[in-house]
């Protein structure tokens, strides 16, 4: 029985999606963490870029100020951390998770909303994931173990808090060496990001599929559809 405790910044169909995946699932913020096998991260607003050390770009979605959403999250991850509960994040979550583990967030890219696209795992599988962001990971500084990204880059630029490319992105980028992550594992938190959105895909399809085969084998076990 695996019961997951969950943000409260999300909807029914995030909770539904729970709901059919997990044995039980619990409002973290409500019911706190007692019992907790995984904590979930849901999608929403950019994230304030004061916890990835930068300032707010042209192109960012964040206030002014780190929300409550922000600073109740934040504090939920290391009470995570220090009590070894597993993170599960989507979208914003997993750029949040990014954030925590000590690296940036790319604040602006293209190509990436509004339609699903194609990702490559690490182990060659291949399938379409949903995809609704306009910022995007940046792993440099972190310990993440890089498990699927697209194919072929398809942003046509990577702004940081200026509407042009940070220099090392920049250099990767010119190397062929950066890759667009999708789904990347933390193991300094124990934490799974996940960039697309499996809540919004076909339950029994190969997106859903893959993200339970990670989540079995890097965090939980025995978690079926």
């Amino acid at each position: 029985m695996k019961t997951i405790a969950y943000s409260p910044w999300g909807t029914g169909t995030h909770v539904g999606f729970l709901e059919k995946i997990f044995a039980r699932s619990i409002n973290a913020k409500k019911h706190g963490f007692t019992d907790a096998d995984a904590f979930v991260l849901w999608g929403g607003q950019d994230i304030h870029p004061s916890y990835y050390g930068q300032r707010r770009g042209p192109n960012s979605q964040a206030w002014d100020k780190p929300t409550e959403r922000d600073i109740w999250e934040w504090q939920a991850m290391k009470y995570c951390k220090a009590h070894n509960i597993p993170i599960i994040g989507i979208c914003r979550g997993a750029q949040f998770m990014c954030a925590f583990s000590g690296g940036k967030l790319i604040q602006h890219v293209n190509n990436h909303s509004g339609a699903d696209h194609p990702v490559v795992c690490a182990d060659g599988e291949m399938f379409d994931v949903t995809s609704c962001h306009h910022q995007m990971l940046d792993l440099t500084d972190t310990d993440g173990e890089l498990l699927a990204w697209t194919p072929n880059n398809r942003s046509t630029l990577y702004y940081g808090q200026s509407a042009e490319t940070p220099e090392h992105l920049q250099k990767a980028l010119a190397a062929g060496t950066f890759k667009e992550p999708e789904i990347v594992y933390f193991p300094g938190i124990n934490g799974l990001a996940i960039q697309g959105h499996p809540e919004w895909a076909n339950i029994n399809g190969s997106f859903v599929k893959k993200c339970l085969d990670y989540i079995n084998l890097y965090l939980l076990e025995e978690v079926t559809t």
